[in-house]
């Protein structure tokens, strides 16, 4: 992201550029339709829902009629696919003819629930009214086609069922019967009731027999203990003993006995006669009784326990059938309840199609017009808000991406500034394109004598690099190039005040940035400055220092680091300036980064730099990147210097150099910028002539001649005009 944001500082102008002209096209577009193929629409809403009662939700034939109708719920999106379809469509299309065109883009959407709204929009408002009319016709038609349908396939449904259903219910009623006869009971649960209540009453008569013979029981151990009386023990039958007559009689002739026994105690001894024959015939009497009221007490007992014996006889049969109840009854409710249930169907259905057949017969029309078919007088379309959004949108997404893809295709650094405010680097100078140096690549020499002559003779010359030119403007451009690059000396002295700069490198990141041209340059002119400069070419794979100065390379810095010569031996002095010495590269050595790694450079260096025969040393290094030469020899080095060619040198390549750079430890002084190609005439140019600074150089302004500007070129004045204005134009967009 960051990249692209910075792609996107570099190229604003142009995505400014081609955002505002794509904007305006756009809303421009817009505009035009609006004024001249404007957008009517027209629409109607349809009440597709009973909004006081929906039948769909169950009437009175309940879940049987929801099913028969084959409508639980309105499906909205299946409804409007439907409603466009061509199968409702195709038919009307036929009929309107050419406005039936406008039925492809009908809108059909839900604005409430229930409630659809039907819209068309054309050119034409009577076609857009003649064609919603047939549409809400053919709406409405559709609906009652579609209700008569439903209903045909719910009778249809029903009378199929019905024959079931009856079977159904006929079936159960005969099981149910059956299980009636065979039990040979009405009610399981009833019958249940009234065997627990026999139940109970065998309780209640259990509950008696036991009183009854606590009772007996108790009377006889009176009887035995012969505490009871006559009068106690004639209870009557109600505790189960029967007094006879013959017990009557012994209680009386015992009663009697006892008065006379009781009258005779007052007369008469104990021993006497008389009261012992009243006591004998008392104990006789006595004990008949007893006798005869045992025998009463055992029968009355026998008789308990046989009643007892035969109640729980009884007992047991009830149980017995009431234990088959529960089974009974729950056979029976499941026969009961699915007749039930059947009968509840069999209504249903019945109550179902009665109501089907009078819906059917009413043909009611299910659907209704909330708003008639109408169309909208004020155009609807291009909407200009819209339009506009969308224009500022399309201008945005074009600008942006004309700006990538020029920068993408174009990822090169444009200006000096544009260099430093990058990389983040100081800028010692910039070097610009001068066209008297075009072909020294190509050639690989030049004689810097040439660059010297004065203008009078420059305007003469058919030298590769000068020839049509103007002689004013190889005034400026000789001025121009002697000012870079003693402003580039004066970076270096101002730097040579914090430290002592002695030994200085300078590389690039990638070959064919100029480097060695520089170089060249830059050490003629420190050595016109009135400084000792020497040269040393440290490019041992691709030497080019010796080739620009017309000098051999018998004998060079690979001869000095391979053989055992004194470094001043292979010292070239610079013909013409007699403060410029050069030490070439020398013979192509194998292995160049051998020779640069071994001890034998760093004492070679400290001879050079320790000698005190020269105030600046340059160092033409091979580029950074690739290879190992120059980050081995920068440890050396008192600073390094990086050369970013303008236009010629992918962005990312001098980021990498000054990591590389950064990761040896060497010191980087700063940046140098060449512009390889053609640049907009400076606007200092005319202020240089106007004040006379190239005057003042030694040059005589001639570059004031108009009619020469356009010799021996075959266009006119004003495509020329035009060329300059487009070229001008494209250094603004590229910023």
């Amino acid at each position: 992201m960051g990249e692209i944001w910075q792609a996107l500082r570099r190229r604003r102008r142009l995505a400014l550029l081609v955002g505002t002209v794509v904007a305006a096209a756009a809303f421009g577009s817009t505009l035009w339709e609006r004024t001249f193929s404007p957008v009517y629409q027209g629409s109607f809403q349809l009440l597709i829902s009973d909004p006081i009662s929906n039948d769909a939700a169950g009437g009175a034939g309940g879940t049987v009629e929801t099913l028969a109708r084959n409508r639980t719920s309105i499906d909205f999106p299946s409804l409007v696919e439907t409603l466009r379809s061509p199968m409702v469509l195709d038919p009307l299309r036929r009929q309107l003819g050419p406005a039936g065109g406008l039925l492809g883009a009908a809108q059909v959407s839900q604005v409430a629930d229930g409630v659809l709204s039907v819209s068309l929009s054309g050119s034409k408002p009577s076609e857009i009214q003649e064609a919603l009319n047939s549409l809400s016709t053919a709406y409405l038609n559709f609906a009652i086609e579609q209700r008569q349908r439903q209903l045909n396939e719910g009778l249809k449904f029903l009378d199929e069922q019905e024959p079931k259903l009856q079977f159904t219910v006929n079936k159960l009623q005969g099981e149910l019967a059956a299980f009636r006869r065979r039990y040979n009971l009405l009610d399981p649960e009833s019958e249940a009731g009234a065997l627990k209540g026999e139940s109970s009453g065998f309780d209640a008569s259990e509950r008696g027999l036991d009183a009854e013979r606590s009772h007996l029981e108790k009377l006889r151990q009176g009887v035995m203990a012969g505490s009871l009386t006559a009068s106690s023990f004639s209870t009557g039958s109600a505790e189960g003993v029967t007094i006879t007559q013959a017990n009557s009689d012994l209680l009386a002739q015992l009663q009697g006995v006892e008065e006379q026994l009781s009258l005779a105690r007052s007369t008469y001894r104990n021993d006497t006669p008389r009261m012992l024959s009243l006591t004998a015939l008392r104990t006789r009497l006595a004990g008949q009784l007893r006798s005869n009221q045992l025998e009463a007490l055992d029968t009355a007992l026998k008789l308990n326990a046989n009643q007892a014996s035969t109640m729980a006889g009884q007992r047991r049969q009830v149980d017995l059938q009431f234990l088959k109840q529960p089974a009974l009854i729950k056979d029976y409710e499941q026969i009961q309840q699915r007749l039930t249930v059947a009968q509840g169907n069999l209504t249903n259905f019945l109550t179902t199609r009665s109501t089907f057949q009078l819906e059917r017969a009413q043909k009611a029309v299910p659907w209704s017009l909330l708003s008639p078919p109408g169309v909208d007088g004020n155009p609807v379309g291009p909407k200009l808000r819209q339009g506009l959004l969308k224009a500022l949108m399309f201008g945005i997404v074009a600008g942006l991406g004309a700006a990538i893809l020029r920068d993408r295709f174009d990822h090169v650094f444009r200006s000096s500034g544009e260099v430093r405010d990058q990389l983040k680097v100081p800028l010692l100078g910039h070097i610009p394109h001068l066209p008297f140096f075009k072909g020294v690549q190509q050639s690989g020499r030049f004689e810097v004598e040439e660059l010297d002559r004065d203008s009078a003779s420059l305007g003469s010359m058919a030298g590769p690099y000068l020839a049509g030119s103007t002689p004013g403007a190889q005034v400026y451009q000789r001025f121009a190039y002697k000012e870079a690059f003693r402003n580039l000396y004066t970076s270096l002295r101002f730097l040579n005040t914090d430290q002592n700069l002695l030994t200085v490198g300078l590389t690039s990141s990638t070959p064919n940035e100029g480097k060695s041209l520089v170089n060249v340059l830059l050490a003629k002119t420190i050595s016109e400055m009135g400084q000792r400069v020497l040269l040393v070419d440290v490019d041992m794979r691709k030497p080019q220092v010796h080739h620009r100065l017309g000098l051999n390379n018998l004998l060079g810095l690979s001869s000095l680091l391979t053989e055992d010569h004194q470094w001043r031996e292979a010292l070239l002095p610079v013909p013409g300036y007699d403060n410029w010495w050069v030490i070439p590269a020398g013979r192509r050595p194998p292995d160049p980064t051998r020779l640069l790694s071994s001890g034998r450079i760093k004492e070679l260096l400290q001879q050079i730099s320790q000698s005190g025969q020269f105030d600046l040393i340059l160092f033409d290094t091979p580029p950074v990147l690739g290879m190992a030469d120059t980050p081995l020899l920068a440890q050396h080095l008192d600073g390094l210097i990086l050369l970013v060619s303008l236009d010629g040198v992918d962005r990312n390549l001098p980021k990498e150099a000054l990591a590389r750079i950064g990761s040896t430890g060497a010191p980087l002084l700063g940046l140098i910028t060449n512009a390889i190609k053609e640049e907009e005439r400076s606007p200092n140019e005319t202020l240089y002539q106007r004040y006379g600074y190239a005057e003042a150089d030694g040059e005589s302004d001639q570059a004031n001649a108009p009619a020469t500007a356009a010799a021996g070129w075959p266009l006119r004045p004003q495509l020329l005009k035009l060329r300059k204005q487009g070229k001008g134009l494209l250094r603004w967009i590229d910023g």
